[in-house]
Parts: C-alpha cells; structure tokens; sequence
C-alpha cells in the first residue's frame, strides 16, 4: 500500500495569494508539514517559493516579497503594449518582463526538482486547454507559464506545447495533487467578488466567475482527504490591489489559526 502523503494546495488569484503566506505560516507553526505543494497561477509562486525553503525564515522572505510588491512590478501597462495587444501585433496586453525579474530575483533553484518538498506547478495547455503539471525543469518558466492569464500575459512555449495560466484548467489544482500522490490535502483558497475597474481587473474577474463551478466540481471529485481552510476574511479586495497584502497575510494567519482550533481532532 503506497505510503500517505500529505499536500498543500494553493489556488491562484493575483494579489489575495499574500493570504496564503499567514494560512502557511500558521499551518507550519501548528507542526503540519506537506510531502508535496501543488500550485496554480499566483499560488504556484508561493508553493515553489515555500517548498524551496519551508522553514520561518523561507516565509519570512515570502512575506517581505509580498508586502513589497505592488501592481506595477507585474502589471506595467504601457501604452504600446496595449495597442499591440488590442491590435494582435502582441500576444497579451502585458509584458512579463518585470514578473520574469521579480521571480528571477526570489526564486533560489534552477529547476523544480532542486526544491527542498516535492513541487507541483499547474499550468494549462493552450492546445487542449487540459492541465499540464509540471514537477521538474526550470523554475522560472514554469512560474511564467502558471501565470500567463490568457489576454493579458502571452503564453510560455516549453516542451514543445503553448502553457497558460494554470487556474484556467485547474484553479485549486486538488485533483492534480492527488495524482502526484496526495491522500490528504490542506486547500489553501482566496476569494472575490469585488467591483472590477479597469481592462486587467475585468479579464481577472470574469476568468475567477467562470472558474468557481469548475473549482467546486475538482474539489467534490477529490477521493482523499480534504481540509478546505476558509479564504482570508480580507479577500474580498481585488485580485489586482497589491496595497492589502499585510492585511491579507494577517487576516489568512489569523483565520487558519482560529479554523485549527476548532478543527484539532481533524488536523
């Protein structure tokens, strides 16, 4: 009988991921500790990013990053850019040139299978629009590809296939995690509904509206174990507001430590 694993699983979404860093922090504090981390679009950042250090000081620095960044590292939007995209001269309205430096600068290994916990990223495949799971090769386009939002980054050719964004396929990735061998998952959702501003803010909002019934459906289809940990009680902010993250790491600590409490004799 194959040994129990034990997954986290981060979904994406854009800013509210800073959530994630408080709900690991709190996770890691209680002594659960995953075998693999599966993630998918900005929680696939965070998955390698932990899984390449998963100690206080790994989370440290993730939480320096996320408390740091803000809208303009990953989302310049620059009038050129922005013709050529509307006018398919460009593949997306975005350049991923400051997200590729920005992870360029954060991520500490070569390749996926460097990292220090097994690591799962999810992307899609733009062919078939099935998701494609990436577990060893280089970090960096990996990380490109999960985030790719289809319109607003172009897609990352590797292995020969087009990737985009990994929550198109599979937002929280729980069916890929128990692939790669999970038999109990901690999901680590976010949230929104917020008023949409803006041509970014409506594609990410239009895309998270038409993922939640497939989300529902993967997780309903789990075979193992699943905790479904409650989404930070900030993540109502818009997925593009990069200004809430310290709230939104306090807010995902404080609400996992207040679910662990109730939740011990399942934890």
């Amino acid at each position: 009988m194959p040994k129990p694993k034990l997954a986290f699983v981060l979904q994406g979404g854009g800013s509210l991921a800073a959530g994630q860093v408080g709900m690991l922090r709190a996770l890691f504090e209680a002594g659960i500790r995953p075998d693999l981390v599966v993630g998918s679009s900005a929680g696939a950042l965070n998955a390698v990013a932990f899984a390449q250090n998963p100690t206080t000081a790994g989370l440290d620095e993730l939480q320096e990053l996320w408390s740091r960044l803000r809208r303009s590292d990953i989302f310049p939007i620059r009038p050129r850019h922005l013709v050529h995209g509307l006018t398919g001269r460009r593949t997306g309205l975005v350049s991923p040139d400051r997200l590729r430096a920005l992870l360029a600068s954060r991520i500490g290994i070569g390749h996926l299978e460097d990292a220090e916990i097994p690591v799962h990223v999810v992307t899609t495949d733009a062919a078939t629009g099935r998701p494609a799971v990436l577990s060893s090769g280089p970090a960096l386009p990996a990380l490109l590809a999960s985030a790719a939002l289809p319109g607003i980054f172009p897609p990352v050719e590797l292995g020969g296939r087009l990737l985009i964004d990994g929550g198109v396929a599979a937002d929280i990735p729980i069916l890929q995690a128990e692939e790669s061998g999970a038999t109990t998952s901690y999901v680590l959702p976010m949230a929104s509904t917020p008023p949409a501003h803006g041509a970014v803010d409506n594609a990410l909002l239009a895309t998270r509206q038409l993922l939640s019934r497939i989300t529902a459906d993967d997780v309903a289809m789990a075979r193992g174990r699943v905790h479904l940990l409650p989404p930070p009680a900030s993540a109502s902010v818009s997925p593009m507001d990069f200004r809430q993250s310290r709230q939104l790491i306090r807010d995902g600590y404080d609400t996992t430590r207040s679910w662990l409490s109730a939740h011990v004799a399942a934890a």
